[in-house]
């Protein structure tokens, strides 16, 4: 009978831990499929956020530039500031509109809240505003109603600043074409953020 000698159990031993170091660097179907999904995932939410930043850019313009977009599974986060109260206010429901958003975390400011003044001052500035825009909506919302009836419970209407945001679905391009001309139509409207879609 042959002893192996102290040279040959050095070898096996190295051997069997390369072997078996060796194996558990390859990857197994289950760590495949794993790596493969988040990286699906991560692909997903970079398309995601692409979209996000040209909505944003589109409906809001040159002002949705300073909006920084962060997506997580569809979990959007904003942030940055901006110049204009309406962007600061719209960007949120413009978001929502993007299909594959799951969830809108907006932590966008806006730079004229950092302006000098006192801060009642500010704050009285900031409460007229919210007024004037509450009795705007409240037209635009009663024009929608005149103009396509029924449907106009469907949509959400925003307004910051005399900017009008429209968010909803109509079931045809008729209604949403009338729907978009209520609200340009109204009285101290300035733009119309149409986030409007056909069923």
């Amino acid at each position: 009978m042959n002893t192996p000698t102290p040279k040959a159990l050095l070898a096996a031993a190295l051997l069997g831990a390369l072997l078996s170091a060796c194996a558990s660097t390859v990857p197994t179907e289950r760590s495949r499929a794993t790596d493969e999904g988040v990286q699906e995932q991560e692909v997903s939410d970079a398309r995601l956020e692409d979209d996000i930043r040209l909505a944003l850019l589109e409906k809001l313009g040159r002002d949705g530039m300073g909006i920084k977009v962060d997506v997580d599974h569809g979990r959007t986060k904003l942030t940055g500031q901006v110049d204009k109260r309406s962007t600061q206010d719209l960007a949120e429901e413009v978001v929502k509109a993007v299909p594959g958003v799951r969830d809108v975390e907006d932590d966008v400011t806006n730079r004229d809240e950092a302006a000098p003044g006192t801060p009642v001052a500010r704050a009285v500035g900031h409460a007229e505003r919210k007024v004037d825009d509450a009795v705007l909506e409240m037209r635009v919302g009663k024009n929608l109603l005149e103009e396509i009836g029924r449907y106009a419970l469907d949509l959400e209407v925003e307004v910051s600043d005399g900017v009008v945001s429209l968010r909803g679905s109509l079931p045809d391009r008729e209604r949403k074409s009338l729907a978009l001309r209520a609200a340009e139509g109204t009285s101290g409207v300035k733009k119309v953020v149409d986030l409007l879609q056909v069923r």
